[in-house]
This record gives C-alpha cells, structure tokens and sequence, in this order.
C-alpha cells in the first residue's frame, strides 16, 4: 500500500527524511521518559511530605481528647493513606513507563543506527559511481568536442590552401610534433588535410576508449542505485517497523499511566468519604475533658488554726477555756449556715408559687406582674445557686474546724476519740517560726451532680436534693452530732393514673415549668450526701431511709444536657417526681431528668 515507509521515503531525500524522523521519534520517546521521570519525583518528594505531615498531626492528636482526638486520628490516618497512594503511582510512573520507555529509546537508537550505517554505506557507493560516471561523461563530450573541431578544419582547407602555403613554415614551427609524426619514412612531408585526418583519427581511438569507460560508468551507477534502493527498502521496513513498535508500546504507557491514575482516583475518593464520616461533638468533648480531671479536682479551705491547740506551754486551764471558746463560735457559724440555708429555700418556694396566681385587674397589669416577677425570679434563683454554694463551702470550713478543735478538747478531757470523713482530708505545714496552717481539701462537685436547669420553677426543690458521691473510706465511720440535720426535701404530686396512661402509650411527656400551688413534700433518702455531716453531740447513730428504685421499660436518649440517657433494663435511684410527668433519679452516678412514662417501679 502507498502508505508504507517503502513507498514514501525514496531516494537521498527520502533517506534523510527518514533519518530525521526516526531521530526525532527517539528523541521525543527519550524526553517523555524524562518528564515522567521528575513526575515521579515530585510523587515522592509530596508523598514523604505528607506522610510526614500525617504522623505530625496523628502525634498531635494525643493532645486532644474525645471525638476531637478520633477525628484528628482519623485525619491523620487518611493523610498517611493519601500519602501511600502517591507513593504508589510514583513507583509506576517510575518502575512501568519512565525506565521502560528509556530503555526503549536505547535499544531502538542502537538499532537505527545500525540500519543507517548501512545505508550510508549504499549511499556512498552509489555516490562514487555516480562522480566517477561524471569524469567519464566529461572526457566523452571533450573528446567529442576536440573531433568535431578537426572536421570543420578539414572541411575549410580546399578555400585556404594559399594561405595555408603562405603559413607554413609559422604552421610547421608551432605544430612540430604533429609533423614530425607525419613525415613520411623516405623524408617526404605530408599535406596539412593528411596531417588533420590523422589527428582525428587519433581523436577517435581516444574517443572510443573513453565511450567504453563511461558506457561501463553509467552501467555502474544504475547497479549501484539499485542495490542502494534495495537496501533503502529494507531499513524503511525495519524502520516502519521500529516506529509500529515504539508508538504501540507508547499506547501502554499511556494506558499504564491511565490505570494508575484511576486507582489513585478511588484511592482519593475513598479517603473523601472517610473524611466526611469525621464527626465532632463539642458537648461530649466538654463532658470528656471534664471527667477527665473529676477525680483530681479538689478545692482547698483554710481552717481556723488557734494557739490553743499546739502549745503545750500554754495553761491548762486558760487552754480549755480558749478551745471551749472557738467550739462555741464554731457552733453558733454552723447552726446560722444552717437556719440562712432553709430560709432562703422557703422564701425561693415562696416566691415561685406566689408568682403562679392569677391576676384579675387586666391585662396590661398582668404582664407587667409578669416582667416583674420574671426578673425578680432570675435573679433570685441565680444569687440562691451561688449562696448555697457558699453556704456549703462555708459549713464545710466550720465543721472541719470545731472537729480539729473538738479533737484537741477531747483530748485533754481524756473524752473518747471523735471520728470524721474531714480526718483524712486534713493536711498541716509549718512555717520557718513553726507556726501551723491546716487546709482541707474536698472534691469539686462535678456538673452532673448540680441540679437539671430544666423546670425554672423548682430549681430551689432540685437544689435540695441529695447528691450522691462514692464512699471516700473504706471502713464504717462512727458519727456523732451537735445538731440533728434535715433530711432533704422533695416533692411529688399523685399522678399514678397520668402515668400508667402515658407508659402504655410510650409517649415522652412535655416538660413545662410548674404553676401549681398544691405541692406535697416527700423526704427521700441517699447512701451518702455530698458533703459529709459531721455528728459532734448526739450519740444516736446516723439512720439511712428507705431507697426507691424504678426500671427502664423503654430506651431514651437524652435531649438537653440535665436529662439523662436511658437503655433499657436500667436501674434509677428515684429522687423526686414531678407533676409534668417527668422524674428526677441517679442512674450511676449522674443525677438528671428523665421521663416518668418510661420507667416502672421495682418492688
């Protein structure tokens, strides 16, 4: 077919066409290689980058906690992954196509120049046989030339034998040899047209041998250019065949370099999904780091430090009545704690159901009745929240302190030895003058132990609910104390019908804040408050109430940060039942809100 190498590159311009071709086909496979090449380097350079970045950031993920630490370990994972995936087409791009292709380009270069060396060595020899025939075809037409000349001399000698006879002596001195040659053997001169027809004579025989070399000349070049051709045919079908086999594996390269691509595409977007699957829950990451320090956390309170209680040097007499003093004191601190505390529970509640009742006189007057009693209300149960805290806080430091100087006074008196959960929270250090300080370090009340800020109404109620706390001593405690203390207070309202109702339909009630006025209080017991009491006159043991239990029937997740999750089979301490249907309970350890219609009471 015409479109063969064979029939398109003839000839020395076919030749160098060819030649041209076939090196600039070696030269382009040669720079594709190259290229690839630093495209593989700049895979691995990026790849070692970004597993390096990758174990950085996994690094960096131990300082986080919680969903946050998943996700950057999670990120950190996937940059590795990532990572390996360019790695991985560096290595194909390197080891697949760019070496390959070189050695390609190698080999055919060898090859081609194999094939070029044979045919410039046809080529030359045609050359030669052609300059050679170029010498012979020039003697031929000199020759020739020179022949004709002498015949158009003879033919004009008849019209100029006078002057031919007048120049002969000039015709016989300039052309000796020539007449020398023609002198007869016996002496006789020749005549010119003899002597002309001998020199063309001569000019003939010349001729004739020149006419033979140049016949064998052409001869020659036609021999030579039809083997040249026969061997130009055959490097262009080699050459055809050279090109066929470097553009086809060229075709696998790109295929090669296709299929990488495409499994670093699935690669990529696998780790694309991954990272869409990261999630971060600031609210669980808050509980987290928070729990994380719950058992670290205390708060440390100076105690009262009284001369009484170190100096031996000091009188017995105005020692005793120095210690008796500071109990006394102490007392009177505990007992007005105690009386501020249950008064400004009485007058919250008071607050609350007062705010409840109607208002007949308009309504213009009852929203302002509202705005009023809203504001006050905020602010009364903000400054309730904070002084009860205080209030606690404050009778931790009183009682702490009697118990060391009760101690002290016992001592003395050789009366029997108190006992406190403060004991082994104390801790004394000395100054350079040798003069004491005590502290007493409590554990902070973690959040889940505060009460819901659900229902606005019954805040005060919540507040007064036992906080339950893991027993800090081994060992049963004795107690004694000055002062019997309250149980804490709650309240429930007769809804069983309500109830029974809601659980059988599995409905999660409504949560709103209390109006009602008819509110009935119910002592409830714990294990353990979340202050130790500490018991200094009374010698009646300290008698634990009965605990109510109910069980999950229905699974429930928590919606507001002071409700609690429910599974299923769950056992609740209950603390206190409300009238919208919801309770509040201690499911191990947290306190917090749930629905009544998903529990059961457990007999």
């Amino acid at each position: 077919m015409p479109e063969e190498f064979r029939d398109c590159f003839v000839g020395e311009k076919g030749y160098d066409a060819l030649k041209k071709l076939m090196r600039n086909g070696n030269d382009f496979c040669t720079d594709i290689a190259k290229c690839l090449q630093e495209r593989s380097d700049a895979e691995t350079a990026y790849a070692r980058a970004l597993r390096k970045n990758g174990d950085t950031l996994q690094k960096l993920a131990g300082r986080a906690k919680g969903t946050l630490f998943t996700a950057f370990t999670v990120l950190g994972t996937l940059i590795s992954k990532e990572s390996e995936a360019h790695s991985t087409m560096a290595n194909i791009l390197l080891t697949d196509i760019s070496i390959p292709m070189k050695n390609l380009a190698e080999t055919q270069y060898k090859e081609r120049k194999s094939i070029e060396e044979t045919l410039n060595g046809k080529f030359k020899e045609w050359n030669n046989a052609k300059d050679i025939d170029n010498k012979c075809r020039s003697r031929h037409f000199e020759k020739s030339r020179e022949i004709e000349a002498l015949h158009l001399n003879i033919s004009s000698l008849p019209k100029t034998s006078r002057r031919m006879a007048r120049d002969s002596t000039k015709e016989n001195i300039m052309s000796t040899p020539l007449v020398m040659s023609c002198v007869l053997p016996g002496g006789r001169h020749i005549s010119a047209s003899e002597k002309m027809e001998m020199t063309i004579q001569k000019a003939e025989e010349d001729l004739g041998k020149i006419e033979k070399k140049y016949h064998n000349s052409t001869k020659n070049v036609e021999i030579a250019r039809q083997l040249c051709a026969v061997e130009m045919c055959r490097g262009c079908n080699q050459m055809q065949k050279m090109e066929y086999e470097r553009i086809n594996e060229m075709d696998k390269f790109i295929q090669t370099y296709v299929n990488s691509i495409r499994g670093f595409t699935d690669t990529m977007n696998q780790v694309c999904c991954d990272l869409n699957s990261i999630q971060v829950s600031p609210n669980d990451d808050i509980i987290t780091e928070a729990r994380s320090n719950l058992q670290t956390t205390e708060i440390e309170i100076l105690l009262y430090d009284i001369y009484a209680e170190y100096e031996q040097a000091m009188g017995e007499q105005r020692r005793i009545l120095s210690l008796m003093r500071w109990i006394d004191m102490l007392k009177k601190d505990i007992e007005i704690q105690r009386q501020s505390n249950n008064v400004s529970a009485a007058s919250y509640c008071d607050g609350s159901l007062s705010s409840s009742s109607n208002d007949d006189d308009g309504a213009m007057r009852r929203r302002k009745n509202k705005r009023r009693e809203k504001k006050n209300t905020e602010g009364f149960s903000s400054e309730i929240l904070i002084d009860r805290s205080s209030t606690r806080l404050l009778q931790c430091l009183y009682e702490a302190s009697l118990f060391k100087i009760e101690c002290v006074y016992n001592h003395i008196k050789q009366l029997p030895e108190k006992h406190s959960e403060y004991a082994h929270r104390l801790t004394k250090t000395y100054n350079d003058k040798g003069d004491p300080t005590t502290l007493i370090r409590i554990p902070l009340q973690p959040s889940t132990e505060t009460p819901p800020s659900a229902p606005l109404s019954i805040r005060h109620f919540a507040e007064a609910m036992p906080m339950l706390s893991q027993p800090t001593m081994q060992s049963s405690i004795r107690e004694y104390s000055t002062q019997r203390q309250a149980p804490p207070i709650g309240w429930t309202v007769n809804d069983n019908h309500m109830r029974q109702t809601a659980s059988a339909n599995n409905i999660v009630p409504q949560r709103y804040v209390l109006q009602s006025s008819k509110i009935s209080y119910n002592q409830m017991a714990t294990t353990q408050a979340g202050y130790p009491v500490l018991m200094t006159q009374s010698t009646e043991p300290y008698r634990q109430k009965p605990v109510k239990h109910v069980r999950v029937t229905h699974p429930y997740k928590a919606r507001q940060t002071d409700e609690l999750t429910l599974k299923k089979g769950d056992i609740i301490m209950l603390i206190e039942r409300r009238e919208d249907e919801w309770c509040k309970g201690n499911l191990d350890g947290r306190i917090g809100l749930f629905p009544g219609t998903y529990v059961e009471d457990v007999e």
